[in-house]
């Protein structure tokens, strides 16, 4: 469980996007069920995967609710929270006619592969950036079976985390944890081009890392940072609020 809890820590300063100046009170997260089950530190079990959530995003502060149903309903009414298009999160089972409310007996149960699992916490705050980026210590890289340890390929297992929130790859670079977490926090934290940034802390200790470097093993003395397009971000910078869209 310690190692689990260190890799998740690499995630910190994550930040979810909203409409444009605005602070939502709710976060929401919709996860596979086979996501869930599959978590071998949690053994599976629906109701311990929150710790995992909110050790991976920091923003998640207290759960209000857990649900379940249809993948896609799931993932929609988790997008509708986020958005803020619902006004209380008891309201998706207003909506979402087959989303059904986890209690707590019931999430002491393994994940189902054939459903979808809302995870619904109170949000520590919001930011409305275009870039988001996550500072990765290089022996969390390098330990990672399922990749070969390969830089460039942890990037699969950042957005297989977080599929509704990392877009495109646009920057990976690599140099001390200082100037990477420097890094993280000078994007995450305001809305600043990527190149700037990457300019800047070529004197601080971090470089940009090409296509061949990237397939390389990672090294246990450095940290990566990887940058990527916020996909909860819309490009004129306002979120598109349509109703029907969302089954609302």
């Amino acid at each position: 469980m310690a190692l689990f809890k260190k890799a998740l820590l690499s995630a910190v300063t994550l930040f979810l996007v909203v409409f444009t100046g605005t602070g939502y009170k709710y976060a929401a997260n919709c996860v596979s069920g086979t996501i869930v089950k599959e978590l071998k530190q949690t053994q599976g079990r629906i109701g311990l995967y929150v710790m995992a959530l909110q050790t991976l995003m920091p923003i998640y502060g207290n759960l209000v609710l857990m649900a379940q149903g249809p993948a896609p309903q799931c993932g929609t009414a988790a997008n509708a929270i986020n958005l803020n298009l619902l006004n209380e999160p008891m309201d998706v089972f207003k909506h979402f006619k087959n989303m059904t409310q986890i209690g707590a007996l019931q999430s002491l149960q393994k994940g189902n592969i054939h459903k979808g699992y809302l995870y619904v916490f109170r949000s520590k705050g919001y930011a409305e950036y275009n870039w988001i980026a996550d500072c990765v210590p290089g022996p969390i890289v390098k330990g990672l079976d399922q990749t070969g340890g390969r830089i460039a390929l942890y990037t699969m297992a950042l957005t297989t985390i977080l599929p509704g929130l990392f877009g495109d790859l646009v920057y990976l670079g690599e140099g001390n944890n200082s100037a990477c977490v420097d890094m993280m926090n000078s994007i995450n934290e305001g809305n600043t081009s990527v190149v700037r940034i990457a300019k800047a802390k070529t004197n601080m200790g971090m470089k940009e890392i090409g296509v061949l470097q990237g397939l390389k093993v990672a090294d246990n003395h450095k940290s990566y940072i990887y940058v990527f397009k916020n996909k909860m971000w819309n490009t004129n910078n306002i979120m598109i609020l349509g109703l029907k869209e969302y089954g609302l």
